[in-house]
């Protein structure tokens, strides 16, 4: 059971993300970091679990993949049709894409929701080196974000985003005409600065993780560690709510305007992608749980 936790994990974030991508909900990645990275541990990049916390978590994984496959696939493929319908919309706006969004954002909330006593018994379990471990190895996560996306200069952080975005948006409408890649360029423009403030930010929450982890046989930590999933926003920087608001406006009408532009083959070709993503949906099997 525990190698259906790894071969569901990266699918449901698949899904999730690119609810989120098609949505312009930025914000949300946040939320994606962490979960990815708690994943994580299944493949000791973070953390080295022991074969008893293993064969625990294992066990515990079960009844997770069965409340996604009751719970939450049957209101996945809804969301999709309800989005693709926005999208193809000639009336489309900035307003109807964010109408979708909070649906999007309380499929993350429910999912956090449902793992949060899990990973927080889980750390309860862990021991002074594993603790150090994970401290470590964070930090040095850090470092390497910080190398990738700050220590180029502005202009190469600048054309780095264009790059990351035009790829990722290539792959739900294939190659960006002239006048589409000019509008990308302009919203990128305008979230210079962003990589530090997203950072910083993200330090901030792993630091109040590893306070909270300090105290992991308190009788509130597991309600510490939920809140530090379901209600991240309370561990947000001021500069990064500010920034966070202004690019998912900024992503919403990015989305709007090349939905506006887009041809009939870059149409075509996003229907085939959500045909595809209805695939992954309904390959989201829990035959072992």
């Amino acid at each position: 059971m525990f190698s259906s936790l790894r071969k569901l994990a990266p699918k449901v974030l698949l899904v999730l993300a690119s609810l989120t991508l098609l949505s312009a909900c930025s914000a949300n990645r946040l939320a994606y970091n962490n979960l990815d990275w708690l994943i994580g541990w299944k493949t000791g990049e973070y953390l080295s679990l022991t074969g008893a916390q293993k064969d625990w978590l294992a066990s515990r994984t079960s009844q997770h993949l069965a409340w996604h496959c009751s719970s939450e696939l049957p209101r996945y493929e809804p969301l999709l049709g309800d989005l693709q319908s926005s999208l193809y919309d000639k009336a489309l706006d900035a307003q109807m894409l964010l109408s979708g969004q909070p649906r999007v954002e309380a499929a993350v909330d429910r999912l956090l929701t449902e793992i949060a006593p899990t990973i927080a018994q889980l750390l309860g379990q862990l021991d002074d080196e594993q603790v150090l471990e994970l401290r470590d190895n964070l930090a040095d996560k850090h470092v390497e974000l910080e190398e990738k996306y700050l220590s180029p200069d502005m202009t190469t952080q600048h054309r780095e985003r264009i790059e990351r975005a035009e790829e990722r948006l290539e792959d739900w409408l294939g190659p960006l005409d002239e006048e589409q890649r000019a509008r990308l360029a302009l919203w990128a423009a305008a979230l210079q600065g962003h990589n530090q403030v997203w950072l910083e930010n993200r330090k901030v929450w792993q630091e109040a993780f590893l306070r909270a982890l300090e105290s992991r046989g308190d009788p509130d930590f597991e309600e510490r560690v939920r809140s530090l999933l379901i209600e991240r926003k309370r561990y947000w920087t001021p500069q990064f709510q500010r920034v966070a608001e202004f690019n998912r406006e900024q992503g919403t009408h990015l989305i709007v305007d090349l939905m506006q532009m887009a041809n009939d083959r870059q149409k075509a070709r996003l229907a085939k992608r959500f045909e595809d993503l209805r695939g992954d949906i309904q390959a989201l099997q829990c035959a072992d749980a």
